[in-house]
């Protein structure tokens, strides 16, 4: 029979991890709530059924398997780890830890379980509502970042700076919740970030690549404005982001798969801001890091996911090369135009080209990253010959829009 894996979630990122299954010769399942979701239209099969809705995904793989030999349950780049462990436990296939799952998946279970085994990161405190996130920030001392617990892509994080800030705060990151209520509160870290993607076998953790994360805080909200693969920092400093990953996976207990972190710099010593049982998204494992190294990310963790050992070549670089997510970043309002879209396919070293928008559809205010118009992913032998192509693409690109 056909071996199938189920994938949960359809987003764009999944699209990679659909045809590296079909390269190894598996054919998919995707389940998510839409069905106009990116995978659903490669995908082999599909199951309409939210990521969160973890009782109808186990539900509605259980029916598959009764017809279809299902190896493995999947995902990456999509903060849905939990109902990947809850179903593949349901199918009795390879699965990490359930509670480290959930502990990973909430982010104050997160936080508390760094701490319990002194792994670096920022003082924080949690509020069941608004009167009491005001003692906890005073306790902390502002400026503080207000978070959602159990989101992605920076949906429900501020930054503020005083108490007449803190009510809207707790209101955009209730907003954002999925099923824990409460309110994360964190000391705002100074430093640069990066994200750190790992591949854990038998508890080791192996490196699979740093890039550096490029933001905007001048506001109130933290997006992400770009991201560099390789990482500019030195040996010794990636060195110890690598063994704080160690140290973040024993105190989770991740023992197979893919483990990520994004981590701060904090002076010389590395500190984690979050870290989930997935590959990294926003195109990094999923491009970037297999342009620059000539690593494959995904089969490493899919071969995981099925039940076999890691081909530790996959993880092995190749070749050092320099790409960059570049994010334009149009006034909100209504498309009007987009201009300059062949005019980039021609420019050697851009490899993908990713909007989020065509004309006619409105651009939110930013603020959070899934607001992002769009992606051009490039790549170029040298440092300098990719920031004289970045600067290409964002001059080509235009998005012309008109208030809403």
């Amino acid at each position: 029979m056909d071996k199938y894996l189920i994938i949960i979630g359809g987003g764009i990122l999944m699209v990679p991890a659909i045809k590296t299954a079909h390269e190894m010769g598996l054919k998919t399942c995707v389940m998510d709530m839409s069905e106009d979701a990116p995978a659903l239209k490669i995908s082999d099969e599909y199951r309409i059924a939210s990521t969160k809705d973890i009782e109808t995904c186990i539900n509605k793989s259980i029916e598959f398997a009764k017809t279809h030999n299902v190896v493995g349950v999947y995902t990456q780049g999509c903060d849905v780890e939990y109902t990947v462990a809850r179903v593949a436990e349901a199918l009795n296939l390879p699965h990490i830890d359930i509670e480290s799952a959930n502990n990973c998946n909430n982010k104050i279970k997160m936080r508390e379980q760094l701490a319990k085994y002194n792994v670096a990161g920022p003082k924080f405190a949690y509020a069941q509502n608004y009167e009491e996130a005001v003692k906890k920030a005073e306790e902390l001392g502002y400026p503080i970042v207000v978070k959602s617990t159990d989101n992605s892509a920076s949906r429900g994080v501020k930054i503020i700076q005083s108490k007449d800030e803190l009510e809207d705060a707790c209101k955009e990151s209730l907003k954002y919740s999925f099923f824990d209520k409460r309110i994360l509160l964190e000391e705002q870290l100074i430093g640069e970030e990066y994200s750190v993607d790992t591949v854990v076998y038998d508890g080791i953790v192996y490196p699979a690549g740093i890039s550096d994360r490029e933001f905007d805080f001048s506001k109130e909200y933290a997006i992400q404005t770009g991201s560099v693969t390789p990482s500019g920092l030195p040996e010794e400093i990636q060195d110890k982001m690598y063994k704080l990953m160690q140290k973040a996976s024993n105190a989770m207990g991740i023992k197979e798969g893919a483990f990520k972190g994004d981590l701060i710099l904090c002076g010389t010593e590395p500190k984690v801001i979050e870290i989930t049982a997935r590959l990294s998204g926003g195109f990094d494992s999923q491009y970037r890091k297999p342009y620059s190294f000539g690593i494959n990310l995904i089969k490493a963790t899919i071969d995981i996911a099925i039940g076999n050992k890691p081909d530790f070549r996959d993880l092995i670089p190749r070749w050092i090369k320099y790409s960059k997510t570049v994010c334009p970043f149009p006034k909100p309002g209504r498309v009007t135009q987009i201009k300059g879209i062949e005019e980039l396919k021609s420019l050697n070293g851009v490899r993908n080209i990713i909007l989020n928008i065509k004309e006619g559809d409105i651009i939110q205010d930013y603020k959070h990253c899934a607001n992002r118009a769009g992606y051009v992913i490039i790549c170029e032998n040298t440092y300098e010959e990719m920031k004289a192509l970045e600067k290409k693409v964002l001059n080509t690109l235009q998005i012309i829009t008109e208030e809403k």
